[in-house]
């Protein structure tokens, strides 16, 4: 899978294949941005600049460049405007709450952040599209304490997940005693869970106990019942570092957008995957079924966002 597959989640499917239109976004991004973030000049004269801009309600593009002063032929000063490196961004209906968080840089220079989805428990990681925001903090930082320190602040981070295919599943059939059962379970689950956190260790061994009973329930059940009715979710991470996952979530409510500049239909839908809420952005080339809420989602997506700094 390469990275740009992902972004005909977004609607850009014919759009990247006509590099007049395609360079066209980028110059709307790159001069007319919706929102950016700006380095303070260079001892070159330049200014870094991430410069974002919608194509539709809550997704776009942006770039990543620079900005300096230049004489031009007439010997007057004009802004000369470089365009390094171009993504795509997608934003979740809402923030979440994480702990532990750390940033980490691969050999390609893509920036993941790593972090415990605090609701849930569960481990995330996701691309970060605000990368030269973040690394502008990193820059100033004078030793690893105080690397440390800033990790351990950030504690909220908004992301949204790039589905490149997706298949609706009926929901699994659950009775009113099974539905309530369902629901203890899973505040037990948090209750101890937070317990845990503030080093209750009575609290992380019975954490641990009613994990191992999940895991011994769900094999007996996988013994004479069919996979998707035994696993009600699942969030996958696929690929070590990439943000790719493979997931079944449950979808709680679905909304029809329009890329403004490609004129293709999307879904953004709203899911609960193994108690973790997320924001999934699919084309409707790219779906098998008709989303409702109710249904489940089965498929494979990037998750990438912004981390938020205070």
């Amino acid at each position: 899978m390469r990275l740009s597959d992902f972004y005909k989640s977004i609607g850009l499917r014919g759009i990247m294949e006509n590099k007049r239109k395609m360079n066209k976004i980028l110059r709307l991004a790159s001069f007319s941005p919706d929102f950016c973030f700006e380095r303070k000049i260079d001892k070159k004269g330049r200014v870094f600049f991430d410069r974002y801009k919608f194509l539709g309600t809550g997704f776009g593009v942006f770039v990543h460049g620079f900005r300096r002063m230049r004489i031009n032929k007439e010997g007057k000063k004009v802004e000369k405007h470089v365009v390094n490196d171009w993504g795509v961004f997608a934003q979740g209906y809402h923030d979440n709450a994480v702990d532990h968080a750390f940033v980490d840089m691969d050999y390609d220079q893509m920036t993941y952040c790593f972090a415990e989805d605090l609701y849930s428990g569960n481990a995330i990681e996701f691309r970060i599209n605000n990368t030269l925001e973040v690394m502008d903090r990193f820059a100033h930082m004078p030793n690893q304490n105080a690397v440390i320190d800033f990790e351990k602040n950030i504690s909220k981070v908004n992301v949204a997940m790039l589905m490149i295919f997706g298949t609706v599943l009926l929901p699994v059939l659950k009775d009113e005693e099974h539905q309530q059962a369902r629901a203890q379970e899973e505040a037990m689950h948090r209750e101890l869970l937070n317990r845990v956190r503030q080093g209750d260790a009575w609290a992380e061994e019975s954490l641990q106990k009613m994990v191992t009973e999940q895991e011994e329930d769900l094999r007996e059940r996988l013994n004479h019942e069919d996979l998707l009715s035994v696993f009600e979710g699942y969030f996958l991470n696929l690929i070590e570092q990439s943000g790719i996952f493979s997931i079944l979530a449950e979808i709680l409510a679905v909304e029809e957008l329009t890329n403004e500049a490609s004129l293709e239909r999307i879904y953004r839908i709203s899911v609960s995957v193994t108690d973790i809420r997320l924001t999934l952005y699919i084309s409707e080339n790219d779906i098998t079924g008709m989303p409702l809420a109710g249904m489940r989602l089965m498929g494979v997506g990037m998750l990438q966002g912004a981390v938020l700094l205070n």
